[in-house]
């Protein structure tokens, strides 16, 4: 721990004299605008320069450098590095406390002065950076597409003060594709999969080693497709009867993106039990439809019961290529099997309750109910093929006989149906008239 301690103490001095002499010494040069600096690494000369850099436009000369004297009056001497002959050559001169330049040229310049009987030299290397930046799509499919991003600019090199050497930095360039102000992606030119259905904009930014950056963008057009819907029964459903019966009258709606409206393609399978057997039988089972419909939004009315699964293909027609999505119903549309049931009991006094001999059914395609006295004479008769749910109605006796109310007392049902799932539902009782 002491010698944590110790450590510590010494960086802590040695931050506090560096500081300390700079402030007494004052004598710089340096640029307060650049907007990144590092030191250079000469391969033969010995010492460091500072390079600064300056962000801007192809071709702008931005660079800043400014000499300050540690408070008298001095005469500051320009010099400008020639690559050609390794020789520093004339620029300008000022005298005052400090000396500014501005609008400089890439390259190496250096200032010298004397200021209380000592020699000062100084030396920097500005460059102007600029970036271009493009962005592309080279190839567009049902399944991808290629973003192409390309970046040229200032070729950051500065030379070795013994050697004449150049030595080449490393632009450092950083690729950040950004779709609809969304990162999508850090590589230079990514391969996009699942490509949106939606016209969409790919901005590209570029920056380099010393923070300059630019940018570019693209519009993808979209040549895909997403296939999507939803389904509604025309039917209520009540507490006792959570499943509809048939006949089951369906509205598709189609929620697809970006499919052409004329390339729709609806297939209501077969129920699950006949394509199952198919299936055991050896059968093509994904060609077993009631139905293949080309419409947007179709309306279908299942007859029978059972569970049936949909299948919608969306489709998008571009130059050279038609893409599809196909989208399947994740459950099943379920049709509730085949129901007769008769009330044991029913009161036709006319108070609203019970008033008549209601027989339930569920998904019937026929229904013969005949109602009789005790004598065996019919006193009440339904009979129809093509069932549907509102012949309930007409199906119910009112506990009257040619118009007139019948004798209150037992009577007796006798129920022959057939039923939407094929099965024949057949019943006979006695039922109860009450007053």
């Amino acid at each position: 721990m002491e010698q944590v301690r110790i450590v510590r103490l010494g960086i802590f001095l040695s931050i506090y004299l560096l500081f300390s002499v700079n402030f007494v010494a004052g004598q710089s040069l340096a640029s307060s605008s650049a907007s990144f600096a590092e030191q250079t690494s000469y391969p033969e000369f010995s010492g460091k320069d500072f390079i600064y850099y300056f962000c801007g436009a192809n071709g702008h000369q931005s660079g800043t450098l400014k000499a300050t004297s540690a408070g008298s009056q001095v005469t500051f001497l320009w010099e400008k590095y020639n690559p050609s002959t390794g020789t520093f050559s004339f620029l300008t001169n000022e005298t005052g406390s400090s000396s500014a330049l501005t609008g400089l040229e890439n390259g190496c310049y250096r200032v010298s002065f004397r200021e209380n009987g000592v020699d000062y030299l100084y030396r920097a290397w500005i460059m102007n950076g600029w970036i271009e930046v493009t962005a592309g799509i080279s190839e567009s499919n049902c399944q991808s597409f290629q973003l192409q991003g390309g970046a040229t600019g200032l070729n950051y090199m500065y030379y070795d003060l013994s050697s004449r050497q150049p030595v080449t930095i490393n632009s450092g360039y950083k690729y950040f594709w950004y779709r609809d102000n969304i990162a999508a992606s850090t590589v230079q030119s990514p391969l996009i999969f699942n490509p949106p259905t939606s016209n969409s904009v790919y901005r590209l930014e570029v920056t380099d080693r010393a923070g300059c950056m630019q940018s570019s963008q693209v519009t993808y057009e979209s040549i895909v497709t997403k296939a999507k819907f939803s389904w509604k029964a025309n039917q209520e459903l009540s507490a006792q009867f959570t499943i509809p019966e048939a006949p089951l009258e369906v509205k598709f709606t189609n929620e697809s993106e970006n499919g052409d409206p004329d390339k729709f393609e609806w297939f209501l399978y077969a129920d699950k039990a006949v394509i199952d057997l198919e299936g055991s039988a050896g059968g093509k089972v994904d060609t077993s439809y009631l139905a293949q419909i080309y419409e947007v939004s179709p309306v279908y009315t299942y007859e029978n019961s059972g569970k049936y699964k949909v299948k919608l293909v969306s489709a998008k027609q571009s130059a050279g290529y038609t893409c599809r999505d196909t989208s399947y119903l994740k459950d099943y549309i379920v049709v509730d099997t085949s129901l007769v049931k008769v009330a044991p009991a029913f009161t036709p006094n006319g108070d609203g309750v019970n008033d008549v001999l209601v027989i339930q059914t569920r998904s019937l395609e026929s229904l013969d109910f005949q109602v009789f006295n005790r004598w065996g004479r019919i006193v009440h008769k339904f009979s129809k093929s093509g069932y549907i749910p509102a012949d309930s109605e007409l199906a119910a006796w009112d506990g009257k006989v040619n118009g007139k109310q019948a004798t209150p007392g037992v009577y007796f049902y006798v129920v022959d149906a057939v039923g939407r799932d094929g099965e024949r539902r057949r019943k006979k009782g006695f039922v109860q008239m009450i007053w």
